[in-house]
């Protein structure tokens, strides 16, 4: 399959401390390709901890704080480690196709 868009980044590290450096889950290039998206977020156990429509449209990121149904505090932040993430992305043109993407990602809190 070709993407449509080829200037799409996945930064698979962020650290989410408060030094306005790579704050979020950040998808470079993903608006400009779709807006038509969605991303979950999972931890190692195979728990959704984060999912959205739209990712990175209005602030709409991932910023280490779940929003899963089984979170207890959802006002604490998720613990430093590796999280899986599937991305969705629907292309509408010629041949309209969905493309899913997924990978690693890892949370610092340092």
């Amino acid at each position: 399959v070709v993407l449509p868009c080829s200037n799409l980044i996945v930064h698979n590290a962020f650290s989410p401390n408060g030094d306005n450096k790579n704050e979020y889950f950040k998808i470079d290039g993903l608006t400009d390709c779709s807006s038509d998206n969605t991303v979950e977020i999972y931890n190692r156990w195979g728990v959704k901890v984060f999912e959205t429509d739209n990712y990175d449209s209005n602030g709409n990121v991932f910023k280490g704080y779940s929003d899963g149904r089984v979170t207890m505090y959802k006002d604490k932040m998720l613990p430093t480690g590796t999280y899986f993430y599937i991305l969705n992305i629907k292309y509408m043109g010629a041949k309209p196709q969905t493309i899913k993407k997924s990978g690693y990602l890892y949370l610092s809190k340092d």
